[in-house]
């Protein structure tokens, strides 16, 4: 039985709760970006969690991950990259905001997510054969005139992403 985006974000934040996590959303984990000291965040970096899709063909590579189910709208996005690249976050970091990072992995590596200049990172393991989607929330408290978002990946994976800024974030815990 397909399970509801509110009783899916339910079930994460209570988990999270119980863990004892910096945040929750209802598609994967949350941190919390320090202050200026650029320490990492109070908890562990949050690993991303698979999430499931509104896309009625599934996951792919070759198109951007969805953002807009929670009424986020995409701020940049990249198709189909092989390796490790950098892009720029329109308009830099905004303090008291929640970035909102997707990304659909396929091939046999890892991946490592890292917000610039916060020391926000996060990894992810991807599968050969398989797209495996993910989606991550970081709360940012500090804001930053410029910002990137760094992925470096082994060579045999390629991936797609999507970022933007969530107006209706999950409740921190």
């Amino acid at each position: 039985m397909p399970h509801s985006s509110a009783s899916v974000r339910g079930a994460l934040c209570a988990l999270a709760a119980a863990l004892a996590v910096a945040g929750c959303s209802s598609h994967g984990s949350s941190a919390t970006v320090p202050g200026s000291s650029g320490a990492a965040a109070s908890a562990p970096p949050p690993t991303a969690t698979p999430r499931t899709t509104g896309q009625p063909d599934g996951p792919s590579v070759a198109t951007a991950p969805e953002l807009a189910s929670g009424g986020i709208t995409a701020l940049t996005s990249g198709t189909r990259v092989t390796g490790s690249a950098t892009y720029p976050i329109p308009g830099g970091i905004r303090a008291g905001t929640t970035l909102a990072i997707a990304v659909n992995c396929q091939g046999p590596g890892r991946l490592r997510v890292q917000v610039q200049p916060t020391g926000i990172s996060f990894p992810l393991v991807c599968e050969k054969g398989k797209v495996l989607p993910f989606m991550n929330e970081i709360h940012v408290s500090e804001g930053r005139a410029t910002g990137s978002l760094r992925f470096a990946a082994d060579q045999k994976v390629t991936w797609s992403f999507a970022v933007g800024w969530d107006p209706n974030p999950p409740e921190q815990h």
